[in-house]
């Protein structure tokens, strides 16, 4: 866009912002909100929004919206509404339900929905404030959740992030679906099945969802400034957006327990409180359905901006003049190896759910607060004045780290922390290690396209021997499996568990003293683990692991945890020895799959004899890393990056892990870093970027300023410059879509022009 340009769409919007003013009209069933950008027509006797329009044009979006609790069960019922504030810059409007409507049911509390419209912005906020007084009978809450169902044959491109997006089926084709088990997932015709989990979002950096329309270029979003208030925290993973035949559901949970969040459970006598929110409802338009995401995504940035926001004026809200902030400078030291490298990690603080409860992985009950991306330095802004816990992870770095003092977070003030120091767990040198320390599963085989329906029924098949994986041979990303589950075999019909998986390693000297297994379990469902060693000792079963349904649920990170599986070393041989992972299902559903098993983040073996010449770690941080005897100061012939950390280049190109500062190997038992430049065998630009060079496919689903890109599992990657593309062939085959026949274009994106043949979408090819 030159400057002439960008100075005139400038001026448009500061135009469109000084003339907008809201106006409300009121008649007997309805409240109608407009500023000129959007209008919103919400019923008296719900409290629920009955239309939303974009500026003059007469398309309706909704076929009906609610607010409900318990997935369902219980509605939000409108005792009295007022209007509180009517200017001309804002109009904010307040529905009430108290708990005299649900005495008797379990629901004990009152419920209060504020709608609230600015000029200027196109759209409107939405808050959700619930309360339990003293004299309230015990409450539970599971879910609660704003539900918008858009008109489907419009709103038919659904969008949850940068890479999760698709064209939707039609309402037709939804009706001849085939239900597949768990029953929310369904079989087209076409063989596609569509999964709700599918388009499942992640708290952690989250902040627009919604429906586009490729026919009329309009937007519908949920804009979220903030997610303190979302149950489970930063680690919390919910459903956003799914079909619903002639309803495109764009959904908001402000509370949910789909993935393991905890249930809200208020004792009589409990005072509390919460507001949820606000967010903004944003409604847009644009020349294509990347132009309006991309429209979304700024809105949602600016709205971070003004977070928190100064329009609100209400007791469970606390507004950014009263609230606090916390840094510090995150310090994790190895035991071994001194102070670690932290390249990427995350940093939360947690309200106590009480002055006596600690807390808990699936915390519900007040606030949470934190940043990502943390190398070392770190400042939570914003933060609601409190008692809070510090909890930390780094990628890379085996744990989750937390302070036994809680921090006390004043208002106005910031609490400076200093040097926030904690210690890895090791007992010792390491033998081997299997994955990457992330809290996720993504490194194994399906972990880069894990939102997918069904990839754990492939198990038996793609591994009819089970795991065995053997070290310094075999490669995660194809050869360990994202989830251990059980199999088809079972007596009566029912699944079994699958023959335990295997780790293979040999070693030269076994060590003295004990050997320590360390497994961080990702994600978990209804499933009890046990270890043994050269099919020996078996460990008692590890039953206490929260069932988060991720698996079921086609997440990737669930609940975390860390279990611990201590053996004497003498168990160990010279030569191969292995190490076996038993599971077997202790619950969930038992008359057909149970989606019983674990998600494994990460395994390591450590043995207690200080002495024993383990494998070396990545660099250490700092001047004070204890010196490993394993690391060759000698650097290999060559020249690399590496080598100005003290570790010397790789003479191969395998890559046992990444961080911030490049791809490492490991040969002969020592850290080396990979030159790219020597280890492409094709000339591939994206890997600069950090993404993989295609490998199997020369299709181009999108080009940008770098170059021409191609989708490969489910993933970004590189078109080689080597690449000759078959004009046979066309870029949608990797999308799951066909080629067209014929040569119609009907709609154009980022991936390419599309043409419709048989009632279904179809990519062009190259050679029209």
């Amino acid at each position: 866009m030159n400057a002439i340009k960008y100075l005139l769409l400038i001026g448009i919007t500061l135009i469109s912002i000084v003339s907008a003013k809201v106006n409300l009209t009121e008649n007997n069933t309805s409240y109608i909100l407009s500023n000129g950008l959007a209008t919103f027509t919400i019923a008296k006797s719900s409290g629920f929004i009955t239309s939303m329009k974009y500026k003059n044009n007469s398309q309706e979006f909704l076929n009906r919206s609610y607010i409900d609790a318990n997935g369902g069960k219980v509605y939000f019922s409108v005792t009295s509404s007022s209007v509180v504030i009517r200017t001309d810059d804002l109009v904010e409007i307040v529905f009430y339900d108290d708990y005299s409507k649900h005495v008797g049911t379990g629901f004990a509390i009152d419920w209060e929905v504020r709608y609230t419209m600015r000029s200027g912005v196109s759209g409107l906020y939405f808050s959700l404030t619930q309360a339990h007084k003293s004299n309230y009978e015990e409450a539970q809450c599971s879910e609660l959740r704003l539900v918008m169902r858009l008109k489907s044959d419009v709103f038919n491109w659904l969008q949850v992030d940068d890479f999760t997006k698709r064209v939707m089926p039609t309402a037709a084709q939804q009706n001849k679906c085939t239900t597949l088990s768990p029953q929310e997932a369904c079989q087209l015709e076409t063989g596609e099945v569509i999964h709700k989990y599918d388009w499942s979002i992640d708290v952690l950096e989250h902040k627009v969802h919604g429906f586009a329309s490729i026919s009329k270029n309009l937007g519908s979003w949920f804009v979220m400034p903030s997610m303190e208030w979302k149950n489970g925290g930063a680690v919390n993973r919910d459903l956003a957006c799914h079909q619903g035949g002639a309803d495109s559901l764009q959904i908001l949970y402000l509370r949910g327990s789909h993935y393991g969040a905890g249930d809200a459970i208020l004792k009589r006598g409990e005072v509390w409180s919460k507001m949820h929110g606000p967010i903004l409802i944003y409604l847009n338009e644009g020349s294509d359905v990347n132009a309006i995401w991309d429209d979304a995504n700024r809105q949602a940035d600016a709205e971070k901006q003004l977070w928190p926001y100064d329009f609100v004026n209400h007791q469970s809200y606390v507004p950014k003049a009263k609230r606090g902030s916390v840094s510090g400078k995150l310090v994790i030291k190895d035991p071994l190896y001194g102070s670690l490298k932290i390249s990427d990690a995350t940093v939360t603080l947690v309200q106590p759910e009480s002055s006596t409860e600690p807390i808990h992985p699936q915390q519900w009950h007040k606030m949470s607060h934190w940043v990502t991306h943390v190398t070392g330095d770190f400042k939570i802004e914003n933060v609601v004045p409190g008692t809070y816990q510090l909890r930390a992870w780094s990628k890379g770095i085996v744990g989750e780290f937390y302070t036994t003092n809680t921090i006390t977070v004043t208002s106005g003030q910031e609490t400076k922390l200093g040097e926030v120091k904690f210690n890895a767990p090791r007992i010792g040198p390491t033998i081997f290690e299997v994955g990457v320390p992330d809290r996720t599963a993504e490194e194994y085989l399906h972990g880069d396209h894990f939102n997918q329906w069904g990839l754990y029924n492939k198990f038996a098949e793609e591994f009819p021997n089970s795991v065995n994986f053997y070290i310094g041979k075999s490669d995660w990303q194809f050869d360990w499996n994202y989830c251990q589950v059980s199999i088809p075999g079972g007596a009566n019909g029912n699944y079994k568990a699958c023959e335990p998986w295997k780790i293979h390693f040999n070693i030269n000297k076994v060590p003295s003293g004990n050997i320590l297994l360390r497994v961080s379990i990702a994600a978990s469902s209804s499933t009890a683990l046990s270890v043994s060693v050269n099919g020996r000792n078996q460990s008692s079963e590890v039953k206490d692991l929260i069932d988060d349904a991720c698996i079921r649920r086609d997440g990737i990170r669930g609940i975390w945890s860390m279990k611990e599986f201590t053996f004497p070393a003498s168990l160990l041989k010279q030569g191969e020895n292995y190490v076996s992972l038993h599971t077997r299902a202790i619950g969930g559903y038992l008359t057909y799959y149970r989606f019983d098993g674990i998600m494994y983040d990460h395994i390591r073996l450590e043995t207690s004899d200080s002495s024993y010449p383990g494998v070396a770690i990545p660099p250490a941080a700092g001047s004070d890393p204890s010196p490993s005897t394993t690391v060759n100061p000698n650097p290999t012939s060559g020249s690399c990056w590496s080598q100005r950390l003290g570790f010397p280049c790789c003479n191969g190109c395998d890559v046992a892990y990444t961080d911030s500062d490049g791809d490492w190997g490991l040969e002969n038992n020592n850290w080396c870093g990979i030159d790219k430049s020597k280890c492409s065998s094709s000339s591939c630009w994206a890997e600069a970027q950090g993404y993989q060079c295609c490998k199997n496919i020369c299709d181009v689903v999108y080009t940008d300023d770098s170059g021409s890109w191609g989708l490969e599992n489910n993933d970004w990657c590189g078109i080689p410059n080597t690449c000759n593309n078959n004009s046979d062939q066309c870029f949608s085959q990797s999308l799951g879509f066909p080629c067209c026949n014929n040569c119609n274009v009907v709609y154009t994106d980022e991936s390419g022009s599309w043409g419709v043949e048989n009632n279904d979408w179809c990519g062009i090819k190259s050679s029209c």
